[in-house]
C-alpha cells in the first residue's frame, strides 16, 4: 500500500480514541497515511452539554426537562446501541440550566452516536437531532440514517516475518470473523483475542498481534482488516512451583498434574490440572499459571498456588414433606486426616417425624417411630491410581418406612475411578446382616452384594443442570449367606436425565428423566422387602407419598415390586436472576415382573414449584397433586430441598 489515499479509497483510523464513548473495548487501528485522530469524547457523565461543569443539585436558576427520542431504525440492536452511547439519554436526570445548555448537549451528542454508528458498521449514516424548546418538557429527536452497512471484505492473518505461521494457517472463520458479515468494531477486538486463544492453543502462549490494520472502502461499502501476528517462541512445561502447603503432601498434587516436563504446553491441560486439585476439596484456592516470561528455548517454569481450607467441618440440613414429616441430618467431619486429602465423615440422619400418613398399618402395626442411620464414611483419593479413590462406608440403621420395618448393619469397600471428566466407574463389595419384616412376613436376612456401576454427567452444573446429559448404570448381584433367603438374585437400575437451554441464558430450561430397574433371579417373595423397587416422593414420582406410587398389599401398605419406571418433565422458568417457577408432571410405578409390563397403571402427578437461586444451588419448594390417587392418599404433597429434582 502507497502512502497516498484516493478519494475512492478512504484509509481511516477506524474508531479511535473516540470510542471511548462506546461500551466495549476501543478498536484501535494504524494506517501507513492515518487521518489526524480525533480527541476522544467525555464520558456522559463529565459535562451537561453546555460545555460548564454540571450545576449542582442546590444551583440557582431554571431547569430545562426534556425527552429523546430516536426515529428512522428498525434495527433494535442498533436503537439501544445508540442509547447506550447518548449522553441526552445518560444525563436525562441531570437537567441543563438553559435551552442553549440542552442544545450543546445534543451537538456534544453527535459525534458521539457517529462513533457509535461507526463501530457498527454504519460509516455513510446521517444524523439530525433537533431541539424542539417550544414543548414542556422539551424534545429531542435524533433521526437516523443507517445508510448501507459496510460489510468485512477480506480478512489477512500472517507472521510478522512472513513466514507460514506455526501449526497452519488461521482461517477468518476460525477467529469468528466471517467475510461478508457487517463490520462491527467489537468483532474486530474480539476477532484478535480469538487469534491469540488459537495461538495459544498450538503452544504459542507468548504470541502477540503486532499490528492490526482495517481500511474502510466508502466505494464497495467495505473493510479490510490484517493482522500481523509475532508467534512467540513454542513453549513446553518446565518445572513446576507448588506454594501455599501447609499440611497436604506436595506428591498429591504433583500426580493430578496432567504434563510432564517437556511437553508442549497446552492451556486445556492447565485447566485440567486446575479443576483435578480443586477436586480433592482441600483448597479454598487454586491458581495454575504458566510464568510470566518464556524461559531458555521455550521451557517455561509453572507456578501453582494453594490456600489449604480448615481440616475440620460441621454441617446440619433439613428437610419436610407433608406426608413423610421432618427430617434431617448432622454430621462432623475431617477433609485432609493423614495428610493426603483423606476424608473422613460421621454423621447421624433423623427421618420421618410427624408425617400424615407414614405410619404402618396391618400386623406390623401403627407405630410412628422416626427413622435413624448412624453412618461413618471415610475416602482416600488416588489410591494405588490418580483419580481413583477407595471408599469405605459403614452403617448402622432402623427405618419404619411405609413398606417394612427395618433393622441394619450394612458395610461395603468400593473404588471410585475418574476415567475422564464426564465418566465415571465404581465397583466394589458390600456386606449386610439384619431384620426386615412387611405386613405379610419376616425376614432374616444376609447378603454379601457385589456392585458395578458406570456413570456419564455431561451437564454443565452439578446442582442447577441448563445444558447437557446425564446417565447411569448399577448392576448388583446378592449372594444369600445368613438368614431365611438362599435365592441369589441381581438387581440393575438405569437413569437417564437431559437438560435443553431452550433460550440460551438459561431463563428457560427443559428437563427431562427416566429410570428403569430389574430383579432378576428370584420371585417377588424371596426379594426381602428392602431389595424391592418403590415409587412415589421427592425424588420420584412427586404427588405421592414416599414408596406408595405402586400396588399396595390388603393393609394398604405398598409391596414393592421385582421392576420399576419413572418418568418426570419440567420446564424451568426464571422469573428473575435469584427466582423462577418450574411446572412438572411424573409418571412411574413398580411392577411384579422382572422387567416392566405396564399390566399396572403408571401413577401420574403434577404441580409447579418454585426456585430460589444461591452461590450453592437453587432451593427447591414443590407443590405436586396426584392425578390418580388410591381411595386415602394426600390430596397433595409438598416437598422442601436443595438442588432440582433431577
Amino acid at each position: 500500500m502507497t502512502s497516498r489515499v484516493s478519494a475512492s479509497r478512504l484509509a481511516v483510523i477506524l474508531l479511535s480514541s473516540a470510542l471511548a464513548a462506546v461500551p466495549g473495548d476501543p478498536l484501535r487501528a494504524q494506517d501507513p497515511a492515518p487521518d489526524p485522530v480525533q480527541e476522544a469524547a467525555p464520558p456522559p457523565a463529565a459535562q451537561d452539554g453546555s460545555g460548564q461543569d454540571d450545576p449542582t443539585p442546590d444551583a440557582p436558576g431554571p431547569q430545562i426537562p426534556y425527552e429523546v427520542e430516536f426515529t428512522g431504525m428498525e434495527d433494535d440492536e442498533l436503537r439501544d446501541l445508540l442509547r447506550d452511547s447518548s449522553s441526552l439519554v445518560s444525563l436525562k436526570d441531570d437537567l441543563p440550566p438553559s435551552v442553549l445548555g440542552l442544545e450543546r448537549r445534543a451537538d456534544n451528542d453527535r459525534e458521539r452516536l457517529q462513533t457509535a454508528l461507526r463501530s457498527a458498521g454504519f460509516y455513510d449514516a446521517v444524523l439530525d437531532i433537533r431541539v424542539d424548546a417550544a414543548r414542556t418538557p422539551a424534545k429531542v429527536t435524533v433521526a437516523v440514517t443507517p445508510g448501507t452497512p459496510y460489510r468485512f471484505k477480506t480478512i489477512t492473518i500472517a507472521s510478522t516475518d512472513g513466514a507460514p505461521l506455526p501449526g497452519g494457517d488461521v482461517t477468518p472463520g476460525d477467529i469468528g470473523l466471517p467475510v461478508g458479515e457487517r463490520a462491527r468494531a467489537p468483532q474486530v477486538v474480539d476477532a484478535q483475542s480469538a487469534l491469540l486463544r488459537r495461538m495459544t492453543d498450538r503452544g504459542h502462549p507468548f504470541a502477540t498481534v503486532a499490528e492490526r490494520r482495517v481500511v474502510v472502502d466508502h466505494d464497495d461499502h467495505s473493510m479490510d482488516v490484517t493482522y500481523s501476528v509475532n508467534p512467540g517462541p513454542l513453549v513446553m512445561f518446565g518445572d513446576t512451583k507448588i506454594d501455599g502447603l501447609a499440611s497436604v503432601d506436595e506428591g498429591l498434587i504433583r500426580g493430578r498434574l496432567p504434563w510432564k516436563q517437556g511437553d508442549i504446553y497446552s492451556p486445556a491441560k492447565v485447566d485440567r490440572a486446575r479443576q483435578q486439585i480443586a477436586q480433592l476439596d482441600v483448597f479454598d484456592t487454586v491458581r495454575v499459571r504458566l510464568a510470566e516470561e518464556p524461559g531458555p528455548g521455550g521451557v517455561t517454569p509453572v507456578d501453582v498456588t494453594l490456600a489449604e481450607k480448615l481440616h475440620r467441618f460441621i454441617g446440619a440440613s433439613a428437610f419436610y414433606s407433608s406426608e413423610d414429616g421432618v427430617g434431617g441430618s448432622a454430621y462432623w467431619g475431617h477433609r485432609n486426616l493423614f495428610g493426603g486429602a483423606e476424608r473422613l465423615r460421621l454423621g447421624v440422619e433423623v427421618g420421618r417425624i410427624g408425617g400424615d400418613n407414614g405410619a404402618a398399618q396391618g400386623p406390623r402395626g401403627t407405630l410412628d417411630l422416626p427413622d435413624i442411620r448412624l453412618s461413618a464414611n471415610f475416602r482416600k483419593p488416588d489410591f494405588l491410581a490418580p483419580r481413583q479413590s477407595l471408599i469405605l462406608d459403614f452403617q448402622v440403621a432402623s427405618e419404619q418406612p411405609p413398606a417394612y420395618d427395618r433393622v441394619a448393619t450394612i458395610g461395603s469397600a468400593s473404588l471410585e475411578r475418574q476415567v475422564t471428566d464426564q465418566l465415571k466407574v465404581s465397583y466394589g463389595m458390600s456386606g449386610e446382616r439384619g431384620r426386615v419384616r412387611s405386613n405379610l412376613r419376616e425376614y432374616q436376612t444376609g447378603f454379601i452384594g457385589v456392585p458395578l456401576g458406570i456413570a456419564w454427567d455431561g451437564s454443565d452444573n452439578l446442582l442447577n443442570p441448563s445444558r447437557g446429559y446425564r446417565a447411569s448404570l448399577l448392576a448388583t448381584p446378592w449372594f444369600p449367606y445368613a438368614g431365611d433367603t438362599d435365592s441369589i438374585f441381581t438387581s440393575f437400575q438405569i437413569n437417564a436425565s437431559a437438560y435443553r437451554d431452550l433460550s440460551d441464558d438459561g431463563r428457560y430450561v427443559a428437563a427431562a428423566r427416566i429410570g428403569v430397574g430389574s430383579t432378576v433371579g428370584a420371585s417377588l417373595d424371596q426379594v426381602p422387602p428392602d431389595h424391592r423397587f418403590y415409587a412415589g416422593g421427592g425424588g420420584s414420582v412427586r404427588g405421592y407419598g414416599f414408596q406408595k406410587a405402586g400396588p399396595r398389599d390388603i393393609y394398604g401398605d405398598p409391596t414393592g415390586g421385582r421392576s420399576l419406571f419413572e418418568a418426570g418433565l419440567e420446564l424451568r422458568v426464571k422469573v428473575t436472576e435469584t427466582i423462577g417457577i418450574v411446572p412438572f408432571v411424573d409418571a412411574g410405578t413398580v411392577f411384579d415382573s422382572a422387567f416392566p409390563d405396564f399390566k399396572e397403571p403408571l401413577k401420574v402427578g403434577a404441580g409447579i414449584g418454585a426456585r430460589y437461586y444461591t452461590d450453592f444451588g437453587p432451593l427447591r419448594a414443590d407443590v405436586a397433586f396426584p392425578l390418580n390417587a388410591d381411595s386415602g392418599d394426600a390430596k397433595w404433597q409438598l416437598y422442601l430441598s436443595l438442588g432440582q429434582a433431577f
